[in-house]
């Protein structure tokens, strides 16, 4: 672009005229300055019947700095209180908060469009976050120390909501060192009224102007109207219509072709009668183990629990995680998940392979009562109450809680879904770290006698022998073994890792087996201390 167009703000008219305020994020306040330009952005909202008186002229309806709580005063001496500084119409959706220089002044944006749409601030990043509908993170706020933007989607709604226009403000300065003659331009003006916005635009010599860097100057300055979204409704109204059901595999044909058949619950049968020619709403629906990787994978925002899925408090799933060889749901449940959800499900999704486990089954359908027995499962629900148990009996802790930083191994303990080293690495520290590397050694030494290189397990050790714990050498062994597993990785995987692979049986039965075996082999133990130490609460 030649120095004449920069000056005529050819780029600048055909986006203002086309693309401001429809892009997808909205820049609603920016003031930022280059060597040859000035870009300043503002924004207000007003009432959609004044939107003609506001675009009869280009100047701005509101500027930077204004828009605070104030007070008008009369002459009779009456005050009057006005919410933002006068009785103009026009709300500020940026704040721009200055303290004189005493402190670091920053902008805010409008505190009811943040908590219309219960927005997350992150400071550190500058962002500001919504929850979809499966509780990702949405950015709608995007700002700078010069630059505010907003999610238009977010934006329009809110518009919407409070039958309210923004009123986009722009003024864009542009200087050249050289002069109109030496340009060969002539002085412009023009004042453009349209039916969505309004500006003027100016090429001239400013008088009094002695920086050589300026010897012209031009200006373009105006405002554009944003309308809100014209198919907004609240979600209590919509929710219903607006959601998308995927369709499951839950059986083969009599050609062995794959039957699949939607999650939408209003479409299956249940024991009520309704749709009795459809699949019923337990039918399960079968998922490769694979499937709970993203979940373990972000303990700060999911939970896996015995028969549960959970995103913090905001969605939950009932699955069925006892089957020893599959993820199990029942197909009315993954109707429950925002459809972005089911999609992930769905690139698991297998063909059925046999029934729910018989610990799912007992428990939803027959209503009963009963442990887990999915290894991983059973060994949390062991451990768990031998922990309780034995802080009860003795009045001190044999295996320590985690420090808060390490809770994330307790929560993601799980058997290995593939024969994948880093999965398998990453959780036989986590086992290590509640079995080994949480043993009480100070309540266990005032119980033993200490030689100068005993360490963890073999305290340990001699406390068992000191009690006469029966299965002694079992759990000891287990437990130097485990550890030699863990301290494996993070060196040359060296003899002891060789010697701990060959005693779990690496090779033969496969990390995903070997773990599996591993977790049946540790609550065996447990279960026998607990027996063994603590009396029977009966």
């Amino acid at each position: 672009m030649d120095e004449q167009s920069f000056l005529e703000f050819s780029d600048r008219l055909e986006y203002v005229a086309s693309k401001l305020g429809s892009e997808p994020w909205i820049t609603v306040y920016e003031y930022t300055k280059t060597e040859q330009e000035q870009v300043s952005y503002y924004s207000g909202l007003v009432r959609p019947g004044m939107v003609e008186q506001c675009l009869g002229d280009a100047s701005w309806d509101l500027h930077i700095g204004h828009g605070m709580p104030g007070f008008v005063f009369y002459g009779d001496g009456r005050s009057e209180y006005l919410r933002f500084g006068d009785d103009n119409g026009v709300e500020p959706f940026i704040i721009d908060r200055d303290f004189h220089g005493l402190k670091p002044s920053y902008v805010e944006v409008s505190e009811e469009f943040r908590h219309f749409h219960n927005l997350y601030e992150d400071r550190r990043k500058g962002i500001f976050t919504a929850l979809d509908d499966s509780g990702d993170d949405v950015e709608v706020i995007r700002m700078t120390p010069s630059k505010v933007q907003v999610r238009a989607k977010f934006l329009k709604e809110y518009l919407a909501a409070r039958d309210m226009v923004m009123l986009l403000f722009f003024d864009f300065d542009r200087w050249s060192s050289k002069t109109l003659e030496e340009l060969g331009m002539e002085k412009q003006s023009e004042d453009v009224q349209k039916k969505s916005h309004r500006y003027i635009r100016w090429v001239d010599v400013v008088p009094g102007m002695t920086d050589p860097a300026r010897k012209t100057y031009a200006r373009f300055m105006g405002k554009k109207m944003v309308k809100g979204s014209e198919n907004y409704r609240p979600s209590m109204f919509s929710d219903r219509e607006s959601r998308q059901y995927e369709e499951f595999i839950i059986g083969v044909d009599e050609e062995g072709d794959n039957v699949h058949f939607t999650c939408d619950e209003e479409k299956l049968a249940n024991y009520f009668g309704k749709n009795p020619d459809a699949p019923h709403y337990l039918t399960p629906v079968f998922f490769d183990k694979a499937v709970m990787a993203k979940y373990y994978n972000d303990p700060a925002k999911y939970r896996v629990e015995d028969s549960n899925l959970h995103c913090g408090g905001y969605w939950g799933l009932r699955l069925d995680n006892n089957h020893r060889d599959y993820v199990v749901v029942y197909l009315g449940d993954l109707g429950k998940l925002a459809h972005k959800e089911q999609l992930y499900w769905k690139s698991f999704n297998v063909v059925p392979d046999g029934n729910v486990s018989d610990v799912a089954f007992r428990r939803s359908i027959l209503g009963q009562w009963t442990d887990a027995d999915e290894p991983a499962l059973a060994f949390k629900a062991s451990y768990r109450r031998f922990r309780d148990r034995w802080h009860k009996q003795f009045g001190w802790d044999l295996f320590k809680p985690l420090r808060p930083e390490d809770e994330h191994y307790w929560t993601t303990l799980h058997v290995p879904a593939s024969e994948n080293q880093k999965e398998f690495d990453d959780q036989v520290m986590a086992l290590s770290k509640v079995l080994v590397e949480r043993l009480n050694e100070r309540a266990i030494t005032k119980h033993i006698t200490v030689e100068p290189n005993d360490k963890g397990i073999t305290k340990f050790q001699k406390y068992l022998d000191v009690v006469e714990f029966p299965d002694r050498q079992a759990l000891i062994t287990l437990l130097r073994n485990l550890n030699d597993l863990r301290s494996g990785p993070a060196h040359v995987k060296g003899k002891t890792y060789e010697r701990a692979s060959r005693h779990f049986d690496l090779d033969e039965k496969g990390q995903s087996r070997a773990f599996s075996d591993l977790f049946v082999a540790a609550t065996a133990l447990i279960n026998s201390l607990d027996a063994f130490m603590v009396p029977n609460e009966d």
